[in-house]
C-alpha cells in the first residue's frame, strides 16, 4: 500500500513539473519574440495559447492518471 502512494506522488510530481517548465519556456520565448518584433504579435499569439493548452493537457492527464490508480 505504501508503494502505491509513492507511485502516485511520483506520477503527479513529474506530471505537473513537466508542463510547468514547458509553459515557462513557451511564454518566455513568446515574450522574447514580441520584444524583438512587436508588430508580429497578432500573427502568432494564438499559436502561443494553443501550444500552452496542449502542454497543459499533459498535466491534466497526469492528474487523471493519479485518480485512476
Amino acid at each position: 500500500m505504501e508503494l502505491a502512494v509513492l507511485a502516485k506522488a511520483i506520477i503527479v510530481g513529474f506530471g505537473v513539473l513537466g508542463p510547468a517548465l514547458g509553459l515557462g519556456m513557451i511564454f518566455s520565448k513568446a515574450l522574447e519574440g514580441v520584444s524583438r518584433n512587436p508588430e508580429a504579435m497578432g500573427k502568432y499569439i494564438w499559436l502561443v495559447f494553443v501550444g500552452a493548452g496542449m502542454v497543459e493537457l499533459f498535466g491534466l492527464a497526469a492528474v487523471g492518471l493519479f485518480f485512476m490508480m
